[in-house]
């Protein structure tokens, strides 16, 4: 199908400019988004002429249920802004089929595609960080182990009673090390956070979208809360402060390029996975 080759060959592309971006700069350019949701929509436009007007209600679907993530990731500071338009824009591509059949689900397995691959992604990234700037993480770690070791006797409770468990019911086994390796990710996200993406930077450097990691306080008031940085909140910053600590977050959009390769993969070599 001719739509379907023009539109991968497009997705890929964007996904390709904006992963290489967001590696290189930490930073995707909004036009990079913004020209992938209009452009699904165009070519959907374009095709509802000779397919029926389907194929484009079908994009405005998938646009507007991305919309309404995109806002929730965006709003609970789960995702930055690039993350987020760029999900509207997969939301435009991947569509929601109507009438509705087994492959309306693909915008579903995308998304919870992009949460498992993202996951393992991110914790890979981190792991990394960690190993790299194993000077900064080791004391970080160290300090945090300390504060939270009280923490580990209700974590031994809880692995004694699955041990009991698997008295009565044996399959219930794997379970027993959960409680323990949950801490411990625990302390690893927490000290790769506060040791490897904290940092401090001038006022007159910062850009939309950076993530404000403490609250400012001048003369013992508090200027700004913890939060996403806009244009007028990076105004205010720059009259009243010289500098501030911002979290650097993981280059995501990576994990969009994996998932996109993933789900392609399967819908064409393995169709009997997934239902499509």
């Amino acid at each position: 199908m001719i739509f379907a080759a023009i539109i991968t060959t497009l997705t890929l592309i964007v996904l390709i400019v904006a992963s290489y971006t967001d590696l290189k700069t930490r930073e995707v350019p909004d036009w990079i988004s913004y020209a992938l949701m209009i452009s699904a929509l165009a070519i959907r436009a374009i095709f509802s002429v000779t397919e029926g007007w389907e194929i484009l209600v079908s994009g405005i679907l998938g646009f507007a249920i991305c919309i309404g993530l995109a806002f929730f990731f965006y709003y609970t500071n789960q995702w930055g802004g690039a993350d987020s338009k760029l999900l509207m824009g997969m939301g435009a591509v991947i569509g929601i089929t109507i009438p509705f059949d087994s492959s309306s689900f693909t915008l579903l397995w995308f998304f919870l595609g992009l949460l498992l691959i993202g996951t393992v992604y991110g914790m890979g990234w981190m792991g990394y960080l960690a190993i790299k700037k194993h000077y900064k993480f080791l004391p970080v770690f160290k300090q945090k182990f300390k504060k939270h070791r009280k923490y580990l006797i209700p974590v031994i409770a809880i692995k004694l009673v699955f041990v009991i468990i698997t008295v009565f019911y044996p399959f219930a086994w794997p379970f027993i090390p959960i409680p323990l390796l949950l801490f411990i990710i625990f302390l690893f996200i927490n000290s790769v956070e506060h040791s490897c993406f904290h940092k401090k930077v001038k006022t007159k450097n910062l850009t939309e979208g950076d993530w404000l990691a403490e609250q400012v306080i001048v003369k013992n008031k508090q200027l700004m809360k913890k939060k996403t940085l806009v244009a007028k909140d990076i105004a205010l910053l720059q009259k009243k402060v010289k500098e501030v600590t911002i979290k650097e977050g993981i280059p995501f959009i990576p994990s969009f390029l994996l998932t996109y390769i993933t789900l392609f993969i399967v819908q064409k070599f393995f169709p009997f996975v997934i239902p499509f």
